[in-house]
């Protein structure tokens, strides 16, 4: 299965896998990657960091990889994109460019929440490091990425097998200062305050290191808005399960940029 992934939730991510099954199943050339129970064979991939030159950068982007050697041969299976939450203008220019994909490739398109790869990331690194102690402790991630304005994206998970994590609260969008208060529910199986999360991830802990100490965390990982490899495996392990994957994107709030209200008229 031939997956095109597209991430835009800060700079702009492209990737065209190949998805081997598990991990035993990669025996071909090319970039093979085996985190937890999937394998993806990794053909072509892409990224650029600047986060305001998504419109102008895409196009060729997914030009360039969708004509590589080991792409243009074979067609694609489904496109993957990410939702969000994210700055407008950046999630906008990924799921345009993903429906058009989709549409003139007659492929299926699934979506995947941002926060949702930052998490399975993070929870990658924990289990790189340190192994089977991970899945024993069940740990608690404190998702927060850069939503500007001086405000993050923020909400907490746990894991959902080894590709695929659960979210365990409402995504919050606030001041770095408020993402303790906005999240100090419990949580059913968590000894303990949702406050206190055992890891912190994303771009936002990237930003804004006192995440960390606020929300009594033991470190910072994953220091990321997105990842599109990562979740070509979370849409994998969903519709492997039977779940639909919307793609309306998650907002949150408007854009930066707004046009003016019509004046009134004065009679």
């Amino acid at each position: 299965m031939r997956i095109l992934s597209i991430d835009s939730s800060l700079g702009t991510q492209v990737v065209v896998v190949e998805s081997a099954g598990t991990a035993e199943a990669v025996d071909r050339p090319g970039r093979s990657v085996a985190t937890g129970g999937l394998a993806l064979r990794v053909l072509t991939q892409a990224e650029q960091t600047d986060t305001r030159r998504h419109a102008e950068s895409l196009g060729q982007m997914l030009s360039e990889s969708l004509s590589a050697p080991d792409v243009a041969d074979c067609p694609l299976d489904a496109v993957v994109a990410a939702i969000g939450p994210a700055p407008f203008t950046g999630l906008r220019a990924g799921l345009v460019a993903a429906r058009v994909v989709g549409r003139t490739r007659g492929v299926p398109v699934h979506g995947v929440s941002s926060l949702d790869a930052v998490a399975r990331r993070a929870l990658d690194e924990l289990s790189a490091r340190d192994g089977e102690q991970t899945a024993a402790q069940d740990p608690v991630v404190l998702v927060a990425t850069d939503a500007r304005r001086r405000e993050v994206y923020a909400a907490l998970f746990r894991a959902n097998g080894p590709d695929d994590v659960i979210r365990l609260t409402e995504i919050s969008v606030c001041p770095p200062a408020q993402v303790g208060e906005q999240l100090s529910v419990r949580v059913a199986g968590h000894a303990g305050e949702i406050g206190a999360a055992d890891v912190v991830a994303g771009s936002g802990a990237a930003l804004y290191p006192e995440l960390v100490e606020q929300t009594r965390s033991r470190e910072a990982l994953a220091p990321v808005s997105g990842d599109a490899l990562t979740q070509v495996r979370i849409a994998l392990a969903r519709l492997g399960r039977g779940e639909e994957l919307g793609t309306e994107p998650l907002y949150l709030r408007h854009a930066d940029v707004q046009m003016p209200a019509a004046r009134k008229r004065v009679h």
